[in-house]
């Protein structure tokens, strides 16, 4: 008589289970990267000072950087980018540089798209790196054909009611010059695309400086802290606002990526900045 023995399912290891968890976390943290960067919000920022007059009180400043126009970022996400800052109704506009990546074919391409851009007080900014790499004179070119303002090494006064604040900048760090105008007796916002500038600073200081560069690491340990930044000083001027010397510093994480176009618990972001005249206290 023969006895027929019925096997049943094999049982999966508890060791098995805790890879193929590892494994498929693995992937959709890597998946996710790559959702990442369309990802765009904005961040706001309330900078209280009582140097700034009464008559900018509630004064509102867009800024971004590192749009990076290219292969990893569409004419029309430029595009759609120029619309939702105009949508945002700002008093100033700023740049922080790094318009293109991969060439300067795509130079004249990032100015007609985000041509349009339109704040009261117009829309200034600086050059970065990459614009240096990929066409300096065309990207002065495109940003008078743009109708912008290069605020490197210079000052342009903004004025309400005989009141005024000054927007100035520099030069990039690695590839620019920095002659830096500030008038002690005046606010002063400074653009600089690299933020490792707010270390360099001798002399007069301004109140307050906007910087980008970083791409707050791009790929970072859930926001903590960024293996590969392009600053001599490591994270410390990786993101964030950051009271450095009697400067208040804030840096952005950018609005596009550069090789690999890939970002972890880095969000890009327009920077929305509300001036409070007093100490806020």
């Amino acid at each position: 008589m023969f006895r027929i023995k019925m096997c049943g399912k094999k049982k999966i290891s508890k060791r098995a289970k805790v890879i193929a968890a590892f494994v498929i976390a693995g992937m959709l943290l890597l998946g996710y990267t790559f959702v990442e960067p369309y990802l765009l919000k904005v961040t706001e920022y309330e900078i209280y000072d009582s140097s700034i007059p009464e008559e900018f009180d509630g004064y509102k400043v867009l800024f971004v950087a590192d749009i990076h126009h290219g292969p990893y970022f569409s004419y029309e996400r430029v595009e759609k980018l120029r619309d939702r800052m105009n949508e945002m109704d700002a008093d100033l506009i700023l740049l922080g540089g790094d318009y293109v990546h991969r060439g300067p074919l795509y130079v004249p391409e990032f100015f007609s798209a985000i041509s349009g851009l339109t704040a009261a007080d117009g829309v200034m900014g600086v050059l970065g790196n990459h614009d240096h790499w990929d066409g300096e004179q065309a990207t002065r070119e495109g940003f008078e054909s743009a109708g912008f303002t290069i605020v490197e090494n210079s000052i342009t006064a903004i004025e309400r009611d005989r009141a005024i604040i000054d927007i100035t900048g520099v030069g990039d760090l690695d590839m620019g010059t920095q002659d830096p105008m500030v008038n002690p007796e005046i606010y002063t916002i400074m653009v600089s695309h690299n933020p490792d500038y707010v270390a360099e600073i001798q002399g007069n200081k301004p109140d307050l400086m906007l910087a980008g560069h970083t791409h707050a690491g791009q790929v970072t340990f859930f926001g903590l802290w960024a293996p590969l930044i392009p600053s001599k000083y490591g994270n410390k001027f990786r993101y964030g606002e950051i009271d450095y010397n009697d400067i208040n510093l804030i840096v952005t994480s950018g609005v596009g990526t550069i090789t690999p176009p890939v970002r972890f618990f880095a969000r890009p972001e327009i920077v929305r900045i509300t001036l409070r005249s007093g100490s806020g206290d």
